[in-house]
C-alpha cells in the first residue's frame, strides 16, 4: 500500500483499542551522587526529584492514545502510593478517564508492581524491581473484564510481562471475540494456542523459540530460513521478528516476507521503542490495513520516538509526517542533526547547541540566538515538545511544538531545530556532542544539569550576557538571556 491510502485509512476513524496485561510503574529518582556511603563502598544518592511514567501494558496503552486511539486498559493495580500515581499519568495521557478506571483491579492491601531506576546526571546507578504476582482472584477479575471488552474493541493487544494478570483468560473466548488479536509476550511460546494474528518476538525471542543462538550476521535471512519453524511456536497467523537496527520481517504470508527498516539512532533513544511499534500495528489493525502495511505503520512510528532524546510516544501529527503526510516545515531530525554536525567538524567548524521552550517568538530568542551563532560554525537549537513542557511548567505551551521548532528552524541564525522531549538537554549532547554548549548569562555553571555532559562529550559550557526586551505596560525590563528561551 502506498503512503496516501495508509494515511487515509489512519485518518478514516478512531478504532478502540483493547489493551490486556501486566501493569508496571516505571519510576526515576534523580539527583547527586558525589560521596560514599559509610556502610559500604556505595555511592549515596542525594535524590532531587521523582519522575513517573507508565510502563509494562500502561506504556502500550499511553502509545496508542498518543496516536488517537480511543483505549481501554485492563490489568492489576496495587492500592497504594504507586497506583495512584500510575493512575494519574493514565489520566493525563487519555487513559482510564472514564471507564477504564473501573477496569484496572485493585484489591484491598494489594501493591503496584515497580520498576525503580536511580540516576545520577543521567548515569544509571541501580534498577530496582518491586514486582508481584497477581493472585488468583485478580487474575479472574481480570478475565471478567477483559471478555466484556472484547466485543466493542477493533483490536486487543496482549503484553504478557510475566506477571500473571492473564493466567485466567478463556483464550477460546477471546479468540473468537477479537477482530485483530497482536501478542507482545516475553515468552511468546506459551500464547501459541491463543492462535493470534501477529506475535512480536524479537530476534533473541525468535532464536529461544525454536531452541537455537541468538542469531549473528543477517537476522532477516535467518528468519526467513525458520519462517515454518517460528510459525508452529508462535501459533500466531504472522510472526513479525523485530530486529531494533535491522527494522523487522514480517513472516506468514503467502507471498515474500515483508521487511521495514529502521531509521540509524543512538542506542539510549531506542527505549520504549518496541512499545511504540507495537502501538502503531494495533492501532493500524485496528482501522482495518492489512498486516504489511500495519508493519509499515509500527515502523514509522518507532522512527519517530528514536530520533528525539527522551520520548517515548508518537503523536498522530508525527506518525502522519513519518509517513509521508507532507514536510515538517524545516523541522531536522536528530539523524539529519548528528550528520550535520560531523560534517561541519571535517570541515573545521565547531558545533554550537542551545535548547529552550521558545514559546511566542520574540526579540530576545532572536538576539540570543544570534549571538549563539557567532560562536561557531553551525548552530542546533533543541526545542523542548509539548510534554516536556506540561512536565516542567505543569501546563502546556500557548504554541504547539511542530509550530515553535518551525519558527525557530525559519531563522537565519539557525542550521537545524528539532524537537526532544527530555526535561533536560542532557540527551541532546550526549547524542550530538557539541563543542559550545549555550546558556544564558544568569545561570552558574554549576547550576546546569548539562555542565556535566557537556564537560563529558569535550565541549564547552558558553554563558550569553543579558539582553533587552521591551515589555507592554512598560519603558523597559532587563531579561536574562535564558529567559529568551523559554
Amino acid at each position: 500500500m502506498d503512503a496516501q491510502s495508509i494515511l487515509a485509512a489512519l485518518h478514516a476513524r478512531r478504532p478502540r483499542v483493547l489493551v490486556l496485561g501486566d501493569v508496571i510503574l516505571d519510576r526515576w529518582h534523580e539527583g547527586d551522587a558525589a560521596r560514599l556511603c559509610r556502610e559500604g563502598p556505595v555511592p549515596v544518592l542525594d535524590v532531587e526529584s521523582v519522575t513517573d511514567a507508565p510502563g509494562g501494558a500502561a506504556n502500550t496503552a499511553v502509545n496508542l492514545a498518543a496516536l488517537g486511539a480511543e483505549v481501554v486498559l485492563v490489568g492489576v493495580i496495587g492500592n497504594d502510593e504507586p497506583g495512584r500515581a500510575l493512575t494519574a499519568c493514565l489520566g493525563e495521557a487519555g487513559v482510564g478517564t472514564h471507564d477504564g478506571a473501573r477496569l484496572l483491579v485493585r484489591e484491598p492491601g494489594g501493591t503496584t508492581s515497580v520498576k525503580a531506576r536511580m540516576m545520577a546526571h543521567d548515569h544509571l546507578l541501580l534498577r530496582v524491581d518491586s514486582c508481584r504476582q497477581a493472585s488468583p482472584t485478580e487474575a479472574a477479575a481480570v478475565a471478567e473484564r477483559a471478555q466484556a471488552e472484547v466485543a466493542a474493541a477493533d483490536a486487543v493487544v496482549v503484553c504478557d510481562y510475566g506477571l500473571g494478570a492473564l493466567s485466567a483468560l478463556d483464550r477460546a473466548a477471546l479468540r473468537r471475540g477479537a477482530k485483530a488479536l497482536v501478542v507482545d509476550a516475553r515468552h511468546p511460546a506459551a500464547w501459541a494456542n491463543l492462535g493470534a494474528d501477529v506475535a512480536t518476538p524479537n530476534a533473541e525471542e525468535a532464536a529461544a523459540l525454536i531452541g537455537e543462538p541468538c542469531p549473528d550476521g543477517d537476522r532477516r535471512a535467518w528468519a526467513t530460513a525458520h519462517a515454518s519453524e517460528l510459525a508452529a511456536a508462535t501459533g500466531a497467523r504472522h510472526t513479525l521478528v523485530t530486529l531494533d537496527t535491522e527494522g523487522t520481517i514480517l513472516l506468514g504470508g503467502s507471498g515474500a516476507p515483508h521487511v521495514t527498516a529502521s531509521r540509524p539512532a543512538p542506542e539510549q533513544n531506542a527505549v520504549g521503542a518496541g512499545d511504540t511499534f507495537v502501538a502503531g500495528l494495533a492501532y493500524a489493525l485496528g482501522v482495518g490495513l492489512p498486516v504489511d502495511a500495519a508493519a509499515d505503520v509500527g515502523q514509522a512510528a518507532a522512527g519517530v520516538v528514536v530520533e528525539r532524546p527522551g520520548t517515548t510516544t508518537c503523536s498522530a501529527e508525527r506518525l502522519a509526517a513519518a509517513l509521508g503526510g507532507g514536510p515538517r516545515r524545516g523541522i531536522s531530525s536528530l539523524e539529519a542533526a548528528r550528520a550535520a554536525a560531523a560534517a561541519a567538524r571535517s570541515e573545521g567548524r565547531a558545533v554550537v547547541l542551545t535548547n529552550g521552550v521558545f514559546d511566542g517568538l520574540h526579540r530576545g530568542h532572536t538576539a540570543f540566538l544570534e549571538e549563539a551563532a557567532g560562536l561557531g560554525g553551525l548552530l542546533i537549537v533543541g526545542v523542548n515538545s509539548d510534554d516536556s513542557v506540561r512536565r516542567l511548567h505543569g501546563e502546556l505551551p500557548a504554541i504547539g511544538e511542530d509550530d515553535r521548532a518551525a519558527v525557530v528552524a525559519a531563522l537565519a541564525s539557525v542550521d537545524h531545530a528539532l524537537v526532544f522531549d527530555s526535561e533536560t538537554a542532557v540527551p541532546l549532547i550526549r547524542a550530538l556532542s557539541p563543542d559550545i554548549y549555550v546558556k544564558g548569562g544568569d545561570y552558574l555553571p554549576g547550576m546546569l544539569t548539562e555542565a556535566g555532559a557537556v564537560e563529558e562529550s569535550g565541549g564547552r559550557l558558553e554563558m550569553l550576557g543579558y539582553l533587552e526586551r521591551k515589555l507592554p505596560g512598560a519603558r523597559k525590563a532587563r531579561q536574562p538571556a535564558d529567559e529568551a528561551q523559554r
